[in-house]
């Protein structure tokens, strides 16, 4: 589970930021307990304003995902830049740290990115346990290892290593390498699975997703059976969805169609012709239920688009009912803000745009006076906790 984010020149995002998902003392089940005694949150919504940064900071996460696991086969010819955007484009280094938990260890990631160029590097481990302490995995400037941890990577050296390409990660790099190191083997894993509805690009449900989407129902006949018994509730006479997969003309085609029960028989229908919500249901609840059964991170940007604002709150109430033994975090962006009265004010983080363009974020619970009984929706719909917002027609 992702316990704390810091990050810099990233989109709108110029100064250092921190999101923090721990807490302690909490006695509900929308938290996980770590063996450290630490609360982390299993979920995490954000509000604010059109173009405050909310779309930005789902993407830190997606962007995060495709950093550390990227391919490093690609032909560098191809490959103009590392995907993503600085500050108006300024040429300032930009930083990103992630500390997150599994199988009772506590990872600290960090690097520095300047102009395609990784100017460092590093990974550290703790295991959750009395008198534990930081130990370095690796850590590189550029194209140089500078260190390896010899009870990680035995028998292997770093004058063994060959210059690391300046644009892709050393977990992604070592990944390629004809040897297994288990604990970059875990980290690797742990971001390939984030389950995501954006790229780093900021695209939302794109043919890429959407194809992941089908190819997860078609595996896993299970997981389509529980999508299917979530959308019923929201689809009157929609029974259940009917995709196939051929080949025709040396291309795989997957399509798609709506069972709709009819007095005298059922009837199909594409579902490029279902309703919107019916649509974002059958995308969302493939990375959800996928990342439940898995215990992974989804990131879900504009989670409320084509919902009904009920079929959010259920579909929310779901996650948590449904993580209530599992470890999955679900963290999103909505305009919808019925959801904020779901939440405890350490599980609601704002985001806000200043004069001068630059996003900042505020957890909820760092509002100056805010108590833990107050109707969040309702004082944030007054313009009490700022980042609302501020529409001259």
């Amino acid at each position: 589970m992702i316990r704390k984010v810091k990050f810099s020149n990233f989109y709108s995002f110029k100064k250092e930021q921190e999101i923090n998902f721990l807490a302690s003392k909490k006695k509900t089940y929308n938290y996980f307990t770590s063996k450290s005694e630490e609360q982390i949150t299993k979920i995490a919504g954000f509000v604010g304003g059109n173009a405050s940064g909310k779309t930005n900071i789902m993407r830190l996460f997606s962007f995060l995902s495709y950093f550390v696991c990227r391919n490093v086969d690609e032909d560098k010819s191809f490959v103009k830049d590392i995907a993503y955007k600085t500050f108006f484009s300024n040429e300032e280094k930009s930083h990103f740290y992630i500390e997150f938990e599994k199988n009772d260890y506590i990872f600290f990631y960090d690097v520095d990115i300047k102009k395609n160029e990784i100017l460092q590097e590093s990974l550290f481990v703790k295991k959750i346990e009395k008198s534990s302490r930081k130990i370095e995995v690796f850590s590189r400037k550029l194209h140089d290892v500078i260190s390896l941890n010899e009870n990680y990577f035995k028998n292997i050296t770093i004058n063994s290593i060959p210059k690391i390409r300046e644009d892709v990660s050393f977990i992604a790099f070592v990944k390629k390498m004809p040897y297994s190191i288990e604990i970059i083997n875990n980290v690797y894993e742990y971001f390939l699975n984030f389950k995501t509805n954006i790229n780093e690009r900021g695209e939302i449900n794109n043919n890429f997703h959407q194809l992941k989407t089908l190819s997860t129902y078609l595996q896993d006949k299970e997981l389509k059976e529980e999508m299917e018994n979530f959308v019923r509730n929201f689809d009157i006479g929609l029974s259940g969805f009917k995709i196939k997969e051929e080949t025709i003309k040396d291309k795989i085609r997957i399509s798609v169609k709506g069972i709709h029960a009819t007095d005298l028989e059922n009837k199909e229908l594409d579902l490029d012709y279902e309703s919107r919500g019916t649509q974002s249901l059958f995308f969302a609840m493939a990375n959800i239920l996928s990342a439940l059964k898995n215990n992974n991170i989804i990131i879900i940007d504009e989670i409320e688009s084509g919902f009904h604002p009920e079929a959010l709150n259920k579909l929310i109430g779901y996650f948590i009912d449904e993580d209530k033994s599992k470890s999955a975090q679900l963290i999103f962006s909505s305009h919808s803000l019925g959801f904020m009265n779901k939440l405890d004010m350490h599980q609601i983080f704002l985001t806000e745009k200043n004069s001068k363009s630059e996003s900042s974020i505020l957890r909820l619970n760092k509002v100056e006076g805010i108590r833990p009984d107050e109707n969040f929706l309702s004082k944030y719909m007054t313009g009490v906790y700022g980042a609302f917002p501020k529409i001259r027609v």
